[in-house]
């Protein structure tokens, strides 16, 4: 703006001295000359690049401030070291259910007593009822995490979980419980293939390890996985055989 207002002024003062010194048709001839001149010194050095100029420029700034080049990784790689040691610190057993009782308070609850160890046996409260017959669980081995603190629900305490898939299907949804190995012991443990039993799980497995674990837990082809691989015992595979793919697992 300043160029501008000088480029004027020094206009004014041209055309004031044309007047005095040259006739009318000249000075109109040295004045539109004159102006079409300084329009052309001023308009040029204010022009706007092209887009496609400033794109480039743009780009080779943003190219400029990249000291490091720049190495993509998938999430996948960068939280499956993490998530493994996380896994690690989750105390995951096989036991067996020897009694199912009605929540004496809540319709959707049972009172599980489920053996861990011979002559041990942890109070389990699942929330099972509207999905299980009593006689589906009764007798039968199961998934554990043991090492969830302990917490009361509608009352009853509750010192472990039974591992279920989920599922929704024709709208409705579908819950099962993980089936360990058909010569799964009570007492074995319960790891991802191709590793061993955690040596060191935490003493009592903080809800927001547990939360961070869950999304990576899921079936496919009707075996419980954590990341992609598969939940095993000594003797086998944990299976969810009526679940189909992409079913979680909590």
């Amino acid at each position: 703006m300043a160029a501008l207002d000088d480029a004027i002024t020094f206009l004014d003062t041209l055309i004031s001295r044309l007047r005095t010194s040259t006739p009318s048709s000249a000075r109109k001839s040295v004045a539109e000359k004159t102006l079409t001149a300084l329009s052309n010194k001023i308009s040029a050095p204010s022009e706007a690049p092209s887009g496609e100029a400033f794109a480039e420029k743009n780009q080779a700034v943003s190219s400029d401030n990249l000291s490091v080049p720049y190495q993509s990784t998938s999430p996948s790689e960068v939280d499956r070291s993490d998530s493994v040691e996380d896994f690690d610190k989750a105390f995951l057993q096989v036991g067996q259910v020897v009694s199912v009782e009605d929540h004496p308070v809540a319709d959707k609850l049972y009172v599980c007593k489920v053996e861990i160890a011979q002559d041990q046996s942890k109070q389990v409260v699942a929330g099972l009822k509207k999905f299980l017959p009593s006689s589906e669980l009764l007798g039968k081995k199961v998934c554990l995490v043991l090492n969830l603190k302990p917490a009361k629900l509608a009352g009853q305490l509750s010192e472990a979980m039974i591992l279920a898939g989920e599922a929704e299907i024709d709208g409705s949804l579908n819950v099962k419980i993980l089936q360990p190995p058909p010569n799964a012991s009570v007492g074995d443990r319960i790891y991802m293939e191709g590793s061993a039993p955690s040596a060191k799980p935490a003493k009592q497995l903080s809800s927001k390890i547990w939360e961070k674990l869950l999304p990576l837990l899921h079936v496919q082809g009707g075996m419980a996985k954590f990341n992609e691989r598969c939940l095993v015992t000594l003797s086998g595979a944990v299976t969810a055989l009526d679940l189909p793919d992409g079913s979680s697992i909590h």
